[in-house]
């Protein structure tokens, strides 16, 4: 019973992960330990669809996870608005003292910077670039479309953004509310989710489930056949993904604001390094 509260927890958290734009769930999978367990649990259903028998060992670990992140999502959604409009800046530095915090536990799956690791470390710093470059470049208020009833293009959309979102999800550093929020669906869903709007919710599900297989299959492979060379990427992607989450400080912060963020980054730390050892 301990384990599955310990993957409920850890599921709530990464559910909060998803619902905030910039934040990213499959880098709060790596900073909880849980990340390959997920991938390969999720990656070997297709395989074993027809042999109710082995569900048992995969759903052990997803259905715990999956409710405490679907809970999250929803209960967190009105709060998280909340203190980002309220505490942007203390909210954001929190993330990034989380993700500091979670840097030893990746590092220590890199032995070395040879050439292979070094070129994937390259590459994946410049997707996460790319993706924070486009993010700033994009108008966010006028990409955001405003819901107006179900027609064939808007359900081929939802399904297309669940499928895209769903693949950034798993990667880690990238954000897959973000990518909705550029999408310019971001808010749309959000509203889903809170009045329970079903149909629209199941074409994303529908969306997000197929992007979830597709992906997690490619990264089971990846990790079998190059684990230290993935490592080497992921840990490119969560380095640079601070850039993302770094809040902007234009005004002068004031004394009680400078306190608050310290204390929300060293809280957001510590967490981090307790989560881990879960």
């Amino acid at each position: 019973m301990r384990d599955y509260i310990i993957l409920f927890i850890k599921g709530f958290v990464i559910g909060i992960a998803n619902a905030i734009p910039g934040v990213s769930g499959g880098t709060l999978a790596f900073i909880l330990g849980i990340y390959e367990k997920l991938t390969n649990s999720i990656a070997i259903i297709p395989s074993i669809i027809f042999k109710p028998k082995q569900w048992i060992s995969p759903m052990k670990i997803l259905i715990p996870v999956g409710i405490g992140a679907a809970i999250a999502v929803v209960v967190f959604l009105n709060i998280i608005e909340i203190l980002f409009t309220t505490y942007p800046i203390p909210t954001q530095i929190f993330f990034v003292g989380l993700i500091l915090g979670s840097l030893p536990f990746v590092t220590k799956e890199v032995k070395g910077f040879g050439i292979k690791n070094l070129i994937s470390f390259s590459f994946g710093a410049l997707i996460m670039g790319a993706f924070i470059y486009f993010a700033m470049i994009s108008d966010k208020e006028s990409a955001i479309a405003t819901y107006t009833g179900m027609s064939f293009s808007y359900a081929i959309k939802l399904f297309v953004s669940g499928i895209l979102a769903a693949a950034a999800m798993v990667i880690p550093g990238i954000s897959g509310s973000l990518l909705l929020l550029m999408l310019g669906e971001y808010r749309n869903i959000s509203s889903f989710v809170k009045n329970i709007e079903i149909i629209p919710l199941a074409i994303v599900a529908i969306g997000i489930a197929i992007g979830i297989f597709f992906v997690t299959k490619i990264i089971s492979i990846i990790i079998a056949k190059w684990r230290e060379q993935l490592f080497s990427f992921v840990l490119a992607l969560i380095v640079v993904s601070l850039l993302s989450i770094w809040p902007s400080m234009t005004s002068n912060l004031s004394i009680p604001m400078v306190v608050s963020s310290i204390t929300s980054m060293c809280i957001g730390f510590l967490l981090a390094i307790g989560l881990e050892k879960l």
